[in-house]
């Protein structure tokens, strides 16, 4: 597979030099970074459900937190 040449603003090379472990080259952390094809695969569990409502039911519950006595 041959090599391709992308531009990315100073902002961003710093932003993934941050992200760079130990020796890892730059392709290292790009091909890490996009490992996962759905970035919200993890959030399974409102995938369901219209944001507003759950941002409702998030707030109503940390309203019952902090209203609770310990």
């Amino acid at each position: 597979m041959g090599d391709k040449t992308i531009r990315v603003s100073e902002r961003t090379w710093r932003k993934l030099r941050a992200r760079k472990q130990g020796s890892e080259s730059f392709d290292d952390v790009i091909e890490r970074e996009l490992e996962d094809d759905d970035p919200l695969a993890g959030f399974g569990a409102w995938s369901e459900t219209p944001i507003d409502e759950a941002v409702d039911e998030v707030k109503r519950e940390m309203d019952e937190d902090f209203d609770a006595d310990p």
